[in-house]
């Protein structure tokens, strides 16, 4: 008689753990960044009633969604064998399609929802203006990135090529969303603030850093085995 996997149940267990886990931990860091602008309030709303003023203030948490999004877009294209364990890679690629479409209307959004009540014209161009053309040059990378992704077959656009410049555009864009978020907003002048989101940028940059080198290591220990074998 075929005996049961008793395995199977405490590592169905553990894997739901680690999802709720890792989800309500994006929940919580998303929670902490958008009461940021609530308690540290810029002064650009103190000038602004009515619509405006709601428009701004969605905008600006709009903008910091789209900076969570990112940071989280970064983490699903790392992966990593924990990740592929607890969510499976089918699953974490799916996410990352999602979650791309979700930057791109977030990104449109928080520019609209800022432009509109400042009037096109008085766009924020300039040297005085340096956060804003990040901001800007990010959008186009964001809107390059989304539509090679998306239209790459159409485009004819080889694998090797898209995938060559794909990756350090995704590393382009987490550095320019947080110099933009750091400094477009009085909010983050503070040092609490800004502490918080240099420090999330900077355990990213080290978790994808991590992942990297464990892939790589992996796959080395992998292709020396083969080469052990063969000569064997």
């Amino acid at each position: 008689m075929k005996q049961p996997d008793v395995a199977s149940g405490p590592s169905e267990l553990t894997t739901m753990a680690y999802r709720v886990v890792l989800i309500s931990a994006l929940f919580l860091f998303l929670a902490g960044v958008l009461a940021i602008p609530s308690y540290y309030e810029t002064t650009t709303l103190w000038y602004k009633i009515g619509i405006d003023k709601t428009m701004l203030k969605a905008g600006q948490f709009v903008g910091l969604v789209a900076l969570v999004l990112i940071y989280l877009q970064l983490i699903l294209s790392t992966r990593g064998q924990f990740l592929d364990n607890v969510f499976g890679a089918g699953g974490l690629i799916r996410l990352h399609r999602i979650n791309g479409i979700l930057i791109v209307f977030m990104a449109c959004s928080h520019i609209l929802l800022v432009l509109i009540p400042e009037g096109i014209s008085n766009l924020p161009i300039g040297k005085k203006f340096w956060p804003e053309m990040v901001g800007a040059t990010l959008f186009l990378l964001i809107f390059i990135i989304a539509v090679t992704s998306h239209f790459r077959e159409k485009l004819r656009l080889p694998y090797k090529t898209w995938r060559f410049f794909h990756k350090p555009m995704g590393y382009l864009v987490l550095f320019l969303v947080t110099i933009h978020v750091l400094f477009v907003s009085e909010s983050f002048e503070q040092s609490l603030p800004k502490t918080f989101i240099i420090a999330a940028c900077i355990i990213l940059v080290m978790w994808i850093a991590a992942v990297k080198w464990s892939s790589h290591k992996t796959s080395h220990t992998k292709h020396n085995t083969k080469n052990h074998s063969k000569r064997q």
